[in-house]
């Protein structure tokens, strides 16, 4: 890496023993717990004796990506690879609803598999299937975003927004409960009324971010309802923070809010040059420190609702040298800090495969794809970034163990918060059960062994 690059990292490669007492701690503290096991025989007496496995098969935690490029390759082999790639690391995928693309004709939207193609946003039936064969959490973005909005709406605020519950009552009618984490708002404190004037969303009334929560809160009373938001929250004046203080005004006014998405995009006008990011104050400084954003998360922990890093973009630039060793250098620093700290649920990654960012030919390095963002290159072979991921959530942040088990004894595993398979074996003969260890469940488990 180069000059500038190690002059981004500066803050982030320090040594500071606070820091990682935190993190080894935090990770423990609250990703892990210990599962107490009952064994019962088929008659429900308690079993004597048995040598109990157990393998850990997928995570409580959340990590995930947008599957905006889902069967979006000119190539059948490319869009397996897509996959094939994507199921590996991650068990979350946020579904595309900006509503222009959704909806590019009023009365007309792409739910269904013949909807016609509109390239990064693949239609509601394909992404759900998909989630539900791989088993992965898919999560709605957005409800309601005053950017991607319909150039034949209504120019009438009331109008505008009567027909924005249309919009919410269609999706939740759809996706019922096959959707159950939804960004209702996106990125509310970046509209800039006074000077949309020509914009659709000139005409979103003043008060329209508690009015589609309570709209999403009627037609989606299971879902979880989040804000998200982009370029406020880092900007942290104790409870002052404009973040905190929008939540709370929301949460004062009857607003289900959820959780809290917080985006980390590392995009050109935030990192024009290395002096440009010295002198930039503390509050945004908190990108690349781990102490501010460590501080930055207590803060918004005082909300008592969900933390998840919501749109994540780390760069593996050109100009940076050799952009692939800072990419997974911060990648791996900074998910290690977002997993250890106990206000965040989720982290999701934004593109996948390098040539795929927005507003950018396909396969380009122009445009926003000269960030290099992607956790693999175009021809899906992977970044040293991916690699790390891969090292994290497969292997190091999972348990894989073996206890014997004795009646009367205190029987239990110290393991990662997730979907466990357990071979048990006895005298009796040898069982396979499978177990959801949860952070938010009771940690006793009584197992039956029958056939």
């Amino acid at each position: 890496m180069n000059e500038f690059a190690n002059r981004l990292l500066a803050e982030l490669v320090k040594e500071n023993d606070e820091i990682n007492f935190l993190i080894d701690r935090g990770t423990e503290m609250n990703r892990m717990g210990f599962a107490h096991i009952q064994l019962l025989d088929a008659d429900k007496k308690p079993v004597k004796g048995a040598r109990v496995r157990v393998k850990q098969t997928g995570h409580e935690y959340l990590f995930g990506c947008n599957a905006f490029m889902l069967n979006q390759f000119p190539e059948a082999e490319q869009n397996a690879q897509y996959v094939e790639t994507f199921t590996k690391l991650f068990n979350e995928a946020v579904i595309p609803f900006y509503w222009s693309d959704f909806e590019p004709e009023d009365g007309n939207p792409r739910f269904s598999r013949d909807s016609k193609p509109v390239y990064r946003r693949p239609n509601t039936e394909e992404c759900l299937e998909f989630c539900e064969k791989y088993h992965v959490t898919p999560k709605g973005h957005p409800l309601c975003w005053h950017c991607f909005l319909p150039e034949w709406l209504p120019q009438n605020s009331e109008a505008l927004m009567e027909r924005l519950e249309r919009r919410i009552r269609e999706i939740a009618d759809y996706c019922g409960n096959r959707i159950r984490i939804w960004d209702a708002v996106n990125e509310a404190q970046t509209r800039m009324p006074l000077f949309s004037q020509g914009k659709v969303s000139q005409h979103l009334p003043d008060d329209y971010v508690e009015r589609v929560f309570k709209i999403a809160d009627r037609y989606m009373p299971s879902a979880s309802l989040l804000y998200n938001d982009n370029l406020r929250w880092w900007s942290i004046e104790g409870d002052y923070s404009p973040v905190i203080l929008m939540i709370r005004w929301l949460l004062a006014r009857g607003c289900r809010v959820n959780g809290l998405g917080l985006q980390f995009h590392m995009f050109d006008h935030y990192l024009q040059d290395s002096e440009h990011l010295i002198d930039l104050t503390g509050s945004y400084r908190a990108f690349l420190n781990p102490k501010s954003m460590y501080s930055c998360l207590d803060q918004y922990a005082k909300l008592n609702i969900p933390v998840n890093m919501s749109e994540v973009s780390i760069v593996s630039r050109r100009d940076l040298g050799d952009g692939d060793a800072f990419q997974e250098l911060v990648t791996e620093k900074m998910y290690r800090l977002w997993f250890s700290h106990p206000a965040t649920n989720s982290i999701v990654w934004w593109n996948l495969v390098d040539g795929t960012a927005a507003y950018a030919p396909p396969g380009s390095e122009e445009g926003e794809n000269s960030l290099r963002a992607g956790l693999v290159n175009y021809n899906f072979s992977p970044k040293s970034a991916y690699k790390a991921l891969d090292r994290l959530i497969n292997r190091e942040w999972r348990t894989n163990t073996t206890f014997e088990y004795e009646a009367g004894k205190n029987n239990m595993f110290h393991g990662f918060y997730g979907d466990y398979d357990l071979e048990i074996k006895t005298d009796c003969g040898v069982f396979f059960k499978k177990l959801k260890f949860s952070k938010n469940s009771g940690k006793t488990y009584q197992i039956l062994l029958d056939k």
